[in-house]
């Protein structure tokens, strides 16, 4: 989600305050007192500076207490979900980074250093983030960056920044880019991208898609069955899947 798409947090903050569904209806001195008691510190000088947005750069801390006394999801705050699914208590998710890092970069060099990863994110519209920085984020023994560098490292793997605290959505993320990186290195997507660009002959194609199969070992039947689908000549079945008798040869 670039800046230009980015919903401006003091907007999202004041209409949760505004708009408070099933819970009370906080003052900015309610709200930092319900945060307070939930072992968060925050004054309602800052709760009103945020909503107004005067202050725009808020710790993960601070999203994460302002989410938990308002009974919404973190990752509103970023763009993502607001409902909380059952008893979730959701917070900064310590190894997404890491994982970004393992698995997003192109399929002809390994892993970005946090150098080039700084290097892309300094500079651009969420300020600048030191190498350094990073590490500590990929080590764990920093776990509290602002909102501008969650947007920030967001932005420079292509992730969404609800991804660094929702881990249903991460879930599904992490699957797809975890089928990806086996693509890569199967030559998967190399193979795909040359023949949209020159379609192989169908025999050709066929084989291509059966050599695929056999090196993510699916199993003989599921080779089978690929392989009567991509040629129904050869075992006497037509289209709708029925086998032809002899009235229609």
């Amino acid at each position: 989600m670039t800046a230009a798409h980015q919903r401006l947090f003091a907007d999202i903050l004041d209409d949760l305050c505004l708009h408070p569904g099933d819970r009370p209806r906080y003052t900015n001195v309610e709200l930092a007192e319900q945060i307070r008691l939930d072992g968060g510190e925050i004054t309602h000088t800052y709760i009103s500076q945020l909503r107004r947005g005067d202050k725009d750069n808020p710790t993960c801390r601070t999203i994460e207490g302002l989410a938990n006394a308002l009974r919404v999801h973190p990752a509103c705050f970023v763009g993502g979900r607001t409902r909380l699914h059952g008893d979730e208590r959701p917070a900064w998710r310590r190894d997404a980074l890491k994982h970004l890092f393992n698995t997003v970069y192109p399929a002809n060099r390994g892993p970005f250093s946090p150098e080039e990863v700084a290097a892309r994110i300094s500079g651009g519209p969420y300020g600048s983030i030191s190498a350094n920085y990073i590490r500590e984020l990929l080590a764990g023994t920093s776990d509290n960056p602002r909102l501008k560098h969650i947007l920030g490292l967001a932005e420079a793997f292509g992730a969404a920044p609800a991804y660094f605290f929702d881990d249903e959505l991460a879930a599904r993320v992490d699957e797809q880019l975890e089928t990806r990186l086996a693509m890569d290195k199967l030559g998967v997507n190399t193979v795909i991208l040359r023949t949209a660009e020159q379609p192989p002959p169908p025999g050709v194609r066929n084989k291509i898609l059966l050599a695929l199969v056999r090196a993510l070992h699916p199993g003989v039947a599921a080779e089978d069955a690929i392989r009567r689908a991509l040629e129904p000549e050869a075992s006497g079945v037509v289209a709708d899947g029925v086998v032809a008798d002899d009235e229609s040869r």
